[in-house]
């Protein structure tokens, strides 16, 4: 071989090696170049609040009233103990409930309790069983405090009740005379009636109102088209939560207040009422 082809040679493998570096170079360049592009940002999810439960017991009270109450007894027929007495209560549905407490209540009194009116020597006669619907009742919130610095408790100050008033009248008359020698009526209302104060539960949740906004704006911004769109501009911020208070409304655990609880009131009062005036007659 002579020296110029032996030259020639050289240069090819030069030229040769000289290509190989530039393709390997601009191969590098390249990747260098995409490892360096930008990752597009993610929409950050906000942290979630802590959300509470919190369960009120309300107690409402009302200014209770005495019954009201008259009796008259008249001394034409002094009573004394061991005479006897019959009961009518043809103008009234007396129970045997009621019935056994006015005959326990003479039998206290040493009085004995038949039932032939002609042998009798006096006869109780329960002329009234009464009721009557009065206007509602305001019964007022009596522990405000456990709403603590909270304003609720000017949400729930009142409560509206029905209320019934119930009477009692009855007579004793003497059997051979038919003299009148005791009368007595006795009335109350239902709200002074119960004294159990009512009771009311209340819970007040927290919830996120709007949690499934706040999720499909974080996954539609960072969906692949969304981020590859926005590039290396600043992810948009997620909106924040908006916590609201949801309240159970309340739900009464005890005492009377609706129609249909204060009507069975009713019976208890009547035999409060009819205890208080039987006890009023004087027995020698």
């Amino acid at each position: 071989m002579s020296v110029i082809e032996s030259y020639g040679t050289m240069n090819k493998h030069l030229l040769v090696t000289a290509f190989s570096a530039s393709v390997l170079l601009a191969s590098g360049c390249t990747t260098m170049e995409t490892t360096l592009a930008p990752v597009p940002e993610k929409v950050r999810m906000p942290i979630k609040p802590s959300l509470s439960e919190r369960t009120y017991i309300l107690e409402y009270q009302y200014a209770h009233q005495a019954p009201r109450v008259k009796s008259v007894q008249l001394p034409a027929h002094p009573i004394t103990r061991g005479q006897s007495v019959v009961i009518e209560s043809e103008q009234v549905a007396l129970t045997e409930r009621l019935r056994n407490r006015l005959v326990a209540i003479l039998n206290d009194k040493q009085l004995t309790v038949i039932s032939d009116r002609k042998q009798a020597d006096y006869v109780l006669s329960i002329n009234q069983l009464d009721i009557s619907e009065t206007e509602s009742i305001e019964y007022q919130l009596a522990n405000a405090t456990v709403f603590g610095e909270s304003d609720l408790a000017q949400q729930f100050t009142t409560k509206q009740c029905s209320n019934i008033l119930g009477s009692v009248s009855m007579k004793l008359s003497h059997q051979s005379s038919q003299d009148v020698v005791w009368f007595a009526k006795s009335s109350i209302d239902t709200a002074s009636f119960q004294r159990n104060p009512l009771r009311y539960k209340l819970v007040m949740s927290d919830h996120i109102e709007n949690l499934e906004q706040v999720q499909q704006f974080v996954n539609t911004h960072n969906a692949p088209d969304a981020m590859q769109k926005r590039g290396a501009q600043p992810a948009p911020q997620a909106p924040q939560y908006i916590i609201r208070t949801k309240s159970s409304g309340l739900s009464k655990i005890a005492g009377a207040c609706e129609q249909a609880e204060v009507s069975a009131l009713v019976p208890d009062l009547h035999y409060y009422l009819s205890g208080i005036l039987l006890e009023k007659i004087n027995v020698n």
